[in-house]
């Protein structure tokens, strides 16, 4: 009945994919490496020309400029600041004349104003360095050349400073104003008269000297006060100032002599 044998007994084969598995995968985990390392590969790359185009432009931008601050010392004063009590200065300035051993520039104001002959007498044969003037009207100024030229440059000023208030004058409506200007005129128009090089404008004298002379100067009863500096030398841009007969309080006040 079954010329070829009896297949109800036989046993089929069974087929193994294994191997076949096995090979997909390695495929895969292949093309999986190829991915990343051509991934690598291409942002290594992307990285070295960014950088490439950035260190050209680090190296040319200049470097920022280093801010300097330069500190420029004030220049040294001889005499009162203003606002300073007159009574506590002259006192403690007469004690570091006392103590001086050697030469000095000081700055010798007077009890009362002098005419610049005047004002020479009083320091006798010491070197002068400049004469404070304060002609009525007017603030304190240091003349270091000639007065009377110091004189001729300063009434030509004060002239064209009362002449520009005059045209002012009729331009001004508030009372305030008109007042205070009007006041100007009538000060300068006083000043201009006191400007005369012979006029006693004179308040103080810059002088170098020896202890002894300045120590001398400053024992005289119409010698105010000898105010020393520091050294024999200050500098072409010192600052000097004298005591006006008319401050007694406080320095610089009032800022102007009386006209």
């Amino acid at each position: 009945m079954y010329p070829y044998g009896d297949t109800r007994t036989q046993t089929q084969p069974v087929y193994d994919d294994r191997d076949e598995r096995a090979a997909r995968w390695t495929l895969r985990f292949l093309a999986i490496g190829a991915f990343v390392a051509v991934l690598g590969i291409t942002v290594f790359v992307s990285l070295v020309a960014l950088h490439d185009e950035e260190a050209p432009a680090q190296k040319a931008a200049p470097a920022a400029p280093v801010e300097t601050v330069t500190t420029v010392a004030a220049p040294p004063r001889v005499g009162p600041a203003p606002g300073t009590e007159i009574g506590g200065y002259v006192t403690a300035r007469k004690a570091a004349l006392a103590a001086v051993n050697d030469e000095r520039v000081a700055v010798v104001s007077s009890t009362k104003y002098l005419t610049e002959a005047q004002a020479k007498t009083l320091v006798g044969s010491a070197p002068i360095v400049a004469l404070l003037v304060a002609p009525p009207g007017t603030g304190p100024a240091v003349v270091t050349g000639d007065l009377a030229a110091w004189a001729k440059t300063a009434t030509a000023a004060t002239t064209a400073e009362r002449d520009e208030i005059k045209k002012l004058i009729p331009t001004v409506t508030d009372p305030a104003f008109k007042t205070f200007y009007n006041a100007e005129v009538a000060r300068l128009d006083k000043a201009l008269k006191g400007f005369a090089p012979t006029s006693p404008i004179v308040f103080g004298v810059v002088v170098k000297g020896q202890p002894a002379p300045l120590q001398a100067l400053g024992a005289r009863a119409d010698v105010r006060l000898v105010d020393v500096a520091e050294s024999a030398t200050p500098g072409p841009n010192a600052e000097y100032r004298g005591l006006r007969p008319e401050e007694t309080a406080k320095a610089d006040e009032p800022s102007m002599r009386p006209a």
